[in-house]
C-alpha cells in the first residue's frame, strides 16, 4: 500500500514538474492598430493593381473590346475598395472578416488583371482604307470589311 502511495506522489510530481506554465496572449491589438495593419498590408497591393489596370487602359485607348473589359473590372475593383473602406470606418464591422475579404479580392484581381493584360497583348489594330474613308479594326486576327483594303 505504501509503495502505491509513493508511486502516486512521484508520478504526480513528475507530471507537475514537466507541465509548462500557461501564458495568456497579451498581443491583442486595439481596433485602430488592426485597421492600420490591414491598410498597411493591402493598400499597396490595391494601388499596384489599380496602376496595372490604368497601364492597359492607356495602351489601348481606342479598342472597344478591351475598354469594355477594363470598365467591368474597374467597376468591380472600385466597389470592393468602397466596401473595405466603409467597413474600416465602421465601429461595428468585423475586421478579421475584412482582412480575409481583402486577401481574397487581391488574389482575384491578380488573376483578372493578368488575364486582361494577356487579352490586350493578343489584340492588334489595323487601318483599312476605301477611297478617302479610313477605318481602324481591332481584334485577335483583324480583317478589313468588304471593299476595304489594308493600309
Amino acid at each position: 500500500m505504501k509503495s502505491k502511495g509513493i508511486f502516486f506522489v512521484v508520478a504526480l510530481s513528475f507530471l507537475l514538474a514537466n507541465s509548462g506554465v500557461a501564458i495568456a496572449d497579451s498581443t491583442t491589438q486595439t481596433r485602430p492598430d488592426q485597421i492600420a495593419s490591414i491598410e498597411a498590408k493591402y493598400n499597396p497591393i490595391f494601388d499596384a493593381e489599380y496602376a496595372r489596370i490604368m497601364v492597359v487602359k492607356t495602351k489601348h485607348p481606342k479598342d472597344a473590346y478591351v475598354l469594355l473589359n477594363i470598365d467591368i473590372i474597374l467597376k468591380d475593383f472600385l466597389e470592393v475598395r468602397r466596401v473595405i473602406d466603409t467597413a474600416m470606418l465602421s465601429d461595428t464591422s468585423d475586421l478579421d472578416a475584412m482582412d480575409s475579404y481583402a486577401d481574397e479580392e487581391t488574389g482575384e484581381f491578380q488573376v483578372t488583371i493578368t488575364n486582361l493584360e494577356q487579352l490586350a497583348l493578343t489584340r492588334t489594330t489595323i487601318n483599312c482604307v476605301k477611297g478617302k474613308v479610313s477605318k481602324k479594326v481591332s481584334g485577335v486576327k483583324p480583317k478589313c470589311p468588304t471593299g476595304y483594303k489594308k493600309k
